[in-house]
């Protein structure tokens, strides 16, 4: 039996998550002993393990394989991006336009995990939701987090190319497609999230623009469009949503300042 000591080049928080992985045990329970716990040669080596795969880059969230987005924990791997707290600024911003006692009608345009979509559907009791994505792999991630959260009868999740399965009207339509252009180089970590969900090509602007026109058919007279945005691309953004018939309804800051989020409707 091996007592433990924190490693200096480990952050203590991602030591405990890994250690209550190692151990199935709860974060609550590790904190309150591991200034006494003892690991045997399995557990050390399994913790080991861990703590080298942290080491070499990995995202947590990828080891532990889920990820606490806006107080819900979403499965998540390396087919799908991890759930980011610039994204949960979207969330906020849909329930500052939509009030909670009413019911709408959702569309999520890359659904990956379904943070997005099926966070709003908790916050939002009485709503119901499509969510598309082309990855196969990435829809069943996001079905599995779907029946975790008992959201199977509110939503329904779909394969195909942005919005080209869907037809109707809705009340809410959210995405946060790819915004990196292709000559940028990105921390390690994020080397671990799928190519397809992080880079949008030559500009960063590509899959706006593969969007955009699809949009304004979609929407119901009162709805409104919620997308997430790469810093600096505001303007660029707003000049394609206007080419596409669509109006701003703001814009939102996330914890650092920076504009992630843009609303629009559709133009009259």
């Amino acid at each position: 039996m091996k007592h433990l000591t924190i490693p200096k080049s480990i952050d203590p928080l991602e030591y405990r998550i890994l250690l209550s992985v190692v151990l199935n045990k709860s974060m609550e329970w590790v904190f309150m002993h591991l200034p006494n716990l003892q690991l045997n040669d399995t557990q050390n080596a399994n913790l080991e393990g861990l703590l080298n795969r942290r080491l070499k880059g990995e995202p947590i969230a990828k080891i532990v394989g889920y990820k606490e987005f806006y107080g819900r924990n979403f499965i998540t791997n390396s087919h799908t991006l991890d759930p980011r707290p610039d994204s949960e600024t979207l969330i906020d911003a849909v329930l500052k336009n939509f009030p909670k006692e009413d019911s709408y009608k959702i569309l999520d345009l890359g659904l990956g995990t379904g943070c997005l979509l099926f966070t709003l559907l908790c916050e939002l009791p009485l709503s119901y939701g499509v969510g598309i994505d082309f990855s196969y792999e990435a829809l069943k991630v996001a079905q599995e987090n779907q029946y975790n959260l008992g959201l199977e009868t509110r939503s329904i999740c779909l394969q195909g190319n942005w919005a080209n399965p869907v037809s109707g009207k809705f009340d809410i339509i959210v995405c946060n497609p790819p915004y990196i252009n292709n000559a940028e180089v990105l921390d390690l970590s994020t080397l671990h999230d799928p190519h397809s969900a992080l880079f949008s090509g030559k500009t960063g602007l590509e899959a706006y623009q593969q969007i955009m026109p699809q949009l304004k058919s979609l929407l119901k007279g009162t709805g409104k469009i919620f997308f997430e945005i790469g810093k600096g691309q505001e303007l660029c953004v707003e000049k394609i949503a206007l080419d596409n018939g669509l109006h701003s309804e703001g814009v939102f800051l996330d914890l650092s300042g920076t504009t992630r989020v843009l609303c629009y409707r559709a133009s009259l």
